[in-house]
């Protein structure tokens, strides 16, 4: 479900989907999101009335640094696994050489990468969903559509989630982010640069969601053996605590 907050378009509640035995994830538990730097008050209270109570940061320190999150008096908890905006140090350095091929496979790279080398971090953020009490949960990285992506893409897997719901989850943050996409490309070519070429950067796509689930098909034998296998994730556990019937 979709909540309304204006600085942060990618914010929304998993609750609702659908899982292969039927069952669905209880509604107002858990939240997927863009960071929350930019809250206005209003907002805050939105957030508050929600009953936010523990927040999950996948970014990295430099961006912590930069735009720490304006959170609501409710939350609890904050975790930080620091994931690395890898994507970022090579999207400043083709921009600035207009390599605009290299662009488009930054982002297919750099999922690969993090189905290499993150996976203590994707096992603790599904340790960190099972044993906390303090619920309801957001977790989010910078814009909510990579990190935050692939973590949603783990998540759904254990809690039973059929392969295209898991898509149609994931390539659902387009429509959510597509207006601030324009803006932000609009506001670059107004600077007399090439705004286009940064929206790979901007935009899910298809190509890179297949691109992680390949390197795990080929080197861990799929999504469902990577997350119980490579993740450890409680499988049960998760399901006891966020499906209902």
């Amino acid at each position: 479900m979709k909540i309304a907050l204006e600085s942060q378009p990618n914010f929304r509640d998993l609750g609702g989907i659908q899982t292969n035995d039927g069952r669905k994830i209880k509604p107002g538990l858990l939240y997927r999101s863009g960071d929350l730097s930019r809250l206005d008050e209003r907002e805050l209270t939105m957030l508050g009335n929600l009953g936010i109570r523990a927040v999950i940061d996948l970014r990295a320190q430099r961006e912590i640094s930069r735009h720490p999150d304006i959170l609501p008096k409710t939350v609890r908890e904050e975790f930080f696994i620091h994931i690395h905006d890898t994507a970022r140090d090579h999207a400043e350095k083709l921009f600035g050489e207009r390599n605009a091929e290299a662009l488009r496979s930054v982002l297919t790279d750099d999922y690969v990468r993090m189905v290499r080398y993150h996976r203590h971090d994707f096992t603790r953020f599904l340790q960190i969903l099972l044993t906390t009490k303090h619920l309801p949960l957001v977790y989010h990285c910078a814009a909510g559509k990579d990190r935050t992506g692939l973590a949603t893409v783990f998540l759904l897997s254990a809690l039973g989630v059929p392969a295209d719901r898991i898509t149609d989850d994931y390539m659902d943050t387009n429509r959510h982010v597509s207006a601030l996409n324009d803006k932000i490309i609009t506001k670059i070519n107004g600077e007399g640069l090439d705004g286009e070429m940064l929206r790979p950067l901007f935009e899910v796509r298809i190509e890179y969601l297949n691109a992680a689930l390949t390197e795990i098909g080929t080197r861990y034998g799929g999504l469902d053996l990577y997350v119980r296998q490579q993740l450890q994730a409680d499988i049960s556990g998760l399901r006891e605590k966020f499906l209902e019937d």
